[in-house]
């Protein structure tokens, strides 16, 4: 069984393409998919004058906490209005001029962000058509194609890459309703609402039979119900509110991410889970980063000891290679195989042979 980890890099290192024309045929978008590091580089990219407003907001609400010419990571800049929202709610801290609402916008105008510069980097406006439509990758879509019904996929990423990915060619080894793990009202007919949307085409898999995909960041398709649990949105990035507001349920990216409630309890159990049972781990552009120390107790902890025989990291960076190594290693033995890749385009060249041996 195989287990494939999807950090940001997978996403930036993408090859994408809009429907059937190869990526050369288009000119690839000014906006990237972001990196913690280059957000708000790919933020003022974005071209499309509907999120003007969310941009011009938010590089202000940058300025106004670091200055002019900050140098700020998403993560910083969102723990920062976080642990601020925190500290004047516990301390009425408004007595002093702080703004509880104002902070709360911030926060919020932040989140939608993070949606804008993804649909921007993500999806397309077809030719003679309306609305957007989601980009194919080239190599999610190799990599979906080696992936059997006993392999199971934990993406950290909010972006429906390998969402999209499953549903458009995962035929027969994917089923949206039992995929994600999502917990369903009970009884007969249980379903989670628009898992249509995300099928592969018909017959979906059975029950037992589907890969599975676990994101335990949560997803801007992603949307709590009631009881708790989620819905499926047929479109990520481009549903509105009379407000504009993109609606999604998400773990915010700051240092003490809430990951063991309601919904995410469930998704993280099952993570681990498949950790455990897991013979070949492949990490796909995810560093382990200091600050996600649960992440990395979640492997160390979940780890058969001396299960793996295969550990397939592909990212450039010999620092982040090195904490996957130290994160996986309770599950390594002395014959374990390591390979090493130093893109998204390299790993997807190759035959599952290659880095699945039993």
């Amino acid at each position: 069984m195989a287990l494939i980890v999807l950090g940001a890099g997978a996403t930036r290192g993408a090859k994408l393409r809009e429907g059937d024309a190869p990526q050369g045929d288009r000119p690839r978008p000014l906006c990237l998919p972001p990196l913690d590091g280059d957000f708000f580089t790919q933020l003022q990219r974005i071209a499309n004058d509907k999120h003007r407003e969310t941009v011009n907001c938010l590089i202000s609400d940058a300025v106004e906490l670091f200055g002019h010419n900050f140098q700020l990571t998403l993560e910083i800049m969102f723990t920062t209005i976080e642990h601020q929202i925190r500290i004047v709610e516990g301390t009425t801290g408004e007595r002093w001029g702080e703004d509880l609402a104002e902070l709360r916008a911030k926060r919020t105008n932040l989140l939608q962000g993070i949606a804008a510069v993804l649909e921007e980097s993500l999806s397309f406006s077809p030719q003679g058509g309306t609305g957007l439509k989601h980009r194919d990758c080239e190599y999610h879509q190799a990599l979906v194609e080696r992936l059997g019904t006993n392999d199971a996929v934990i993406s950290f990423n909010y972006d429906c890459l390998i969402d999209h990915a499953l549903r458009t060619h995962a035929a027969g080894k994917w089923n949206a309703r039992y995929g994600y793990c999502l917990s369903m009202k009970p009884g007969p007919g249980a379903q989670v609402p628009g898992e249509k949307f995300w099928n592969a085409p018909d017959p979906p898999a059975k029950k037992d039979g589907t890969i599975r995909l676990l994101k335990l960041h949560g997803s801007l398709h992603f949307l709590a119900k009631s009881e708790g649990r989620f819905s499926l949105k047929e479109r990520p990035y481009t549903r509105l509110d009379p407000n504009k507001n993109l609606h999604f349920e998400i773990i915010p990216p700051e240092w003490n991410k809430r990951f063991d409630e309601g919904e995410f309890g469930r998704i993280w159990a099952q993570a681990a889970d498949e950790i455990h049972r897991a013979e070949t781990i492949v990490v796909i552009g995810y560093s382990f980063p200091n600050t996600d120390l649960h992440t990395s107790s979640l492997f160390r902890v979940s780890g058969r000891p001396g299960r793996l025989k295969n550990v397939v990291l592909v990212n450039p960076d010999r620092d982040a290679r090195h904490r996957a190594m130290n994160a996986l290693r309770r599950g390594m033995q002395a014959k374990t195989r390591v390979m090493v890749f130093d893109t998204f385009e390299e790993f997807a060249a190759v035959d599952r042979k290659l880095w699945d041996r039993k």
